[in-house]
Formats: structure tokens, C-alpha cells, sequence
């Protein structure tokens, strides 16, 4: 290994030797992954006689695994299966989408996702009124109960409801995460991205989640999901050719404002030939932003793959 490649492993993939006071050589690393997939695997697969092999094709760096299990594979993975996965996708359709987002990516797993027009249509209204009320959220120490906290919070305003929050369980910035491995990131991230969802359905009472609403929401999901000053998390938004609030996302100084939207990588859908003036447009806005967004994503010959 180079000193790059060393710097990653131990920053993202090694895990912390509680009793030797250290973190995973690469070796270590390679052979907890091969040891807690010889044990799942057990009965299912020839894995056991084919291990040296790809083990040792491992080390040499001639392949690799999925880089989450490889982060994961332990307990954390026996725990959480979604935390073997590089990435997932789901379309922002329904309440459910925001809180699925926040447990997919505390597991490690990128998610990709989509806020185009046919998708962001089917959630409901959001109520005319947003009343204050006593009901109490209380959330629990874990990827499940940040989760089903956010679901309620989500739900709870689809009501028309404002609901409060204790946090008073999470344990405090920099702890250790003696399972997932580095360290709390604390309460004041979640009580962000609770304060910032609040907001934004205050803004959009009596009517729809627009589609920059949306994808700001998840942008804010994904940018609690920090461990130990690390960002652990990432993002692919894919939204229509004919959105220009998601063509301007990343134009001007939104970085000032929408801190949030640097989580996310953003791609236009093209669902058939454009014509050349409307590619052009694209084109030209891609050039302006000096952010490099949005990306190509054509759906016709992904299909075709």
C-alpha cells in the first residue's frame, strides 16, 4: 500500500482493537471480512474452499469486496444487513422516503435517489395549519430509533402537528460507537435536520412538497450522518430536464445558504432524445453553475445495459 491507500483504510475501513489499543492492520481487516462471511455463508456456498484464493486476491488488491461489508462485516453487519450494500435507490414518493433515507445512509450505503415530477406528485398535501401541540418524540440511542423518530416527526406534520423532542438519550459528541465503529456525533445534528424539516413544511403549508424541498430534505438527512467529523454518507438526486429550481441547486452561492446541498451530486433524466437547443440550455447552465451539475443521466440506455 501507498501512504494514500493506508491513510483510507485506517480512516474509513480498520476498525478500533479495543483490547490492543489500535486499529486493524490490512490484513486484520481482509481476514474479519473473509471470517464473518465463511461463518453467515456456512451451509449456503463453497465458500470455505475457494477463501484462500480470493482472500489472499484481496490483499494483493486485486479485487475488492463491497467496501461497506468491508467497513462492516462484524457485528455491525450481522446487525444491520443494509450495511453491506455500497448503494441503494428510492423515489421520494411517499412520507416513508425521508426516514428509509436517514437508516439507509447511518448503515454506510450511499443512496441515490429521485425527485422527479411523476414521483414528488404522489405525497400528500401538506395541511393548511401547523399547530403546536405537547406530544413528545422521544428518541432513542440508535440507527433504528433516529429512524422511526424522524417518521414520527414526518407524520406527526402530515397531521397538521408540531410536535416536540427529547434527545436527552443520544450520548454526547465524540463517545465512541463501540458496534459501527468511530465516534457520536451527538444531539445537535438531529435536532438540526428536526428543526429544519419543521421549517420547511411551514413553508410549504396548504400545498405540496415541491421538488427542491424534497431534495433539500434528504440533502439535510445526509449531512447529520457525520461520525467522528467525518462525512459518512452520499448522495445521487435525479430530477427532470424541465426543473428549473433543480438545474439552479447548485448555481450561484448556494453554499451560503443551503449548506445541505453539498451532500448531494445532482443528474437530469433524460427520458429521450432532447432537442438540441434544450440540450444546449442544460449545457450551458452545467458550465455557469462552475459546479460541474448537473450530470447526464439517461435512462433510455441505462435501460438497454
Amino acid at each position: 500500500m501507498d501512504i494514500y491507500q493506508q491513510f483510507i483504510h485506517k480512516s474509513r475501513y480498520a476498525r478500533w482493537l479495543e483490547t490492543e489499543n489500535r486499529r486493524e492492520t490490512w490484513a486484520e481487516t481482509v481476514k474479519r471480512y473473509f471470517d464473518f462471511f465463511e461463518k453467515h455463508l456456512k451451509g449456503k456456498t463453497g465458500v470455505k474452499s475457494s477463501r484462500k484464493e480470493l482472500e489472499q486476491a484481496v490483499l494483493n488488491m486485486d479485487i475488492m469486496p463491497s467496501m461497506r461489508s468491508l467497513m462492516t462485516a462484524g457485528e455491525a453487519l450481522e446487525r444491520d444487513n443494509v450495511a453491506g450494500y455500497n448503494c441503494a435507490y428510492l423515489a421520494v414518493n411517499r412520507p416513508r422516503a425521508f426516514d428509509e433515507c436517514l437508516f439507509i445512509l447511518m448503515c454506510g450505503t450511499g443512496v441515490g435517489f429521485s425527485v422527479e415530477r411523476r414521483e414528488v406528485e404522489k405525497l400528500p398535501e401538506v395541511p393548511d395549519e401547523l399547530f403546536d401541540t405537547d406530544t413528545m418524540i422521544h428518541v432513542a440511542d440508535s440507527k433504528i430509533g433516529w429512524a422511526k423518530s424522524y417518521k414520527e416527526l414526518i407524520h406527526m406534520l402530515y397531521s397538521g402537528q408540531i410536535p416536540k423532542w427529547d434527545l436527552s438519550k443520544i450520548r454526547k459528541a465524540g463517545e465512541r460507537l463501540k458496534t459501527f465503529g468511530g465516534r457520536s456525533s451527538g444531539r445537535e445534528p438531529l435536532d438540526n435536520l428536526f428543526r429544519f424539516t419543521v421549517e420547511t413544511f411551514k413553508q410549504s403549508k396548504g400545498r405540496k412538497l415541491s421538488s427542491i424541498e424534497c431534495h433539500d430534505l434528504m440533502c439535510k438527512v445526509a449531512e447529520i450522518v457525520v461520525v467522528g467529523g467525518v462525512r459518512r454518507s452520499a448522495l445521487i438526486s435525479l430530477s427532470n430536464l424541465t426543473d428549473e429550481r433543480m438545474r439552479k441547486a447548485k448555481s450561484g452561492q448556494w453554499w451560503l445558504d443551503n449548506t445541505q446541498r453539498a451532500l448531494s451530486n445532482n443528474s437530469v433524466v433524460y427520458t429521450e432524445a432532447p432537442d438540441v437547443n434544450i440540450f444546449l440550455k442544460e449545457w450551458m447552465s452545467l458550465i455557469e453553475s462552475k459546479s460541474g451539475e448537473r450530470g447526464i443521466f439517461n435512462r433510455m440506455a441505462a435501460k438497454k445495459q
